[in-house]
């Protein structure tokens, strides 16, 4: 497809699409709010200034990675003890979860409603969590190989279309898809660049239980995707302050890389898998995991949306029409877990 084909597709679907602000919601009272880092390392970078190694500005010093970086808010009449910390997937930030494409309100503002506090977190090397420039630069500086360059990617709408489960290609929706196709470029630039070696793994559990570390209460992780891994493997790390996880459309390949001593740990917390319309990989990687907890005493609930009689959802549940709808699931599903009466 040609580029002029691709930037006429886009406009037509939704480049010019407005973002309506919904105003019959009640006043949203908040009792605090404000942002954190958490984690990470302190190095000496060399390299601070890509195009000049003598640079006055920007010389040789320490800078803090690998930290992530959150914001929360608490709500006034707070009806849940134990926060929810939302965890974007790989090629997006917290940002996923505020306001949708098509202007309604995402599950950061939905679940605060409800009466939990929220919490909003950039993975290391991702959006506001800033991004380790140090062996980027010395490559540029040609101190260092290029085989040193981190392994980045990024989303284009193509590839969202078609991964995502919008539609079997680029421009052309599922009829009954559930994503706001009209205003699917209001989406396109809230995917970001990802660092994706195997490293990277370690780093985003290390910040996230540095994370879990300095809020205040027990939480409860919500995961989507790749970071569904991320997850499970910080809640490993924080078994007794991880409550419950509320994992989206986990990785297939995820589970796998759960050590078995890990899986003890999680058999302890009570996990839900949600899961949308053609995915019948995830499903079975899924289920295959509901077995195996289960056998070891662990408590895994998979959710598979098209089984209830909900069609048409993709990869980005969150975004989706009926966000609110797959919100009220988990927090009946939370409800009838952590939260029942005793």
């Amino acid at each position: 497809m040609k580029i002029s084909t691709v930037v006429a597709a886009m406009v037509a679907l939704g480049a010019l699409a407005p973002v309506t602000a919904h105003a019959d919601e009640p006043i949203l009272r908040i009792a605090k709010q404000g942002s954190m880092e958490a984690g990470g390392r302190t190095i000496n970078c060399t390299t601070n200034d890509g195009g000049d190694p003598k640079s006055v500005r920007w010389p040789s010093g320490h800078v803090v990675v690998d930290n992530v970086y959150a914001t929360y808010q608490y709500p006034a009449e707070r009806r849940f003890p134990h926060p929810i910390l939302f965890n974007s997937g790989g090629g997006h930030t917290a940002r996923v979860y505020d306001t949708t494409p098509d202007g309604r309100e995402g599950w950061l503002t939905l679940f605060l409603r409800e009466g939990f506090a929220v919490y909003g977190v950039d993975r290391p090397n991702t959006g506001r969590s800033g991004t380790d420039i140090c062996r980027i630069n010395a490559v540029r500086l040609g101190v260092a190989p290029s085989s040193e360059l981190p392994a980045i990617n990024r989303y284009a709408a193509e590839s969202s279309w078609v991964t995502f489960r919008w539609g079997p290609k680029f421009g052309e929706p599922y009829p009954n898809t559930q994503f706001p196709i009209e205003a699917a470029a209001n989406y396109y630039p809230q995917t970001v660049s990802t660092y994706r070696d195997p490293q990277e793994t370690a780093k985003s559990v290390a910040a996230f239980a540095a994370l879990i570390d300095k809020v205040p209460e027990p939480v409860i992780l919500q995961t989507w995707s790749s970071s569904g891994l991320l997850g499970y493997l910080t809640a490993v790390e924080r078994p007794d302050r991880v409550k419950a996880i509320l994992a989206i459309e986990t990785s297939v390949t995820a589970f796998a890389e759960i050590p078995p001593e890990g899986r003890q740990k999680l058999a302890k917390i009570p996990i839900l898998i949600v899961i949308g319309d053609r995915a019948q990989d995830r499903v079975d990687a899924s289920r295959k995991f509901q077995k195996e907890m289960a056998a070891i005493g662990g408590q895994v609930t998979v959710d598979v949306l098209p089984e209830a009689g909900i069609f048409g959802n993709g990869h980005t549940l969150m975004l989706e029409k009926n966000n609110k709808q797959i919100m009220h699931r988990m927090i009946a599903w939370l409800e009838g877990t952590i939260y029942r009466p005793r």
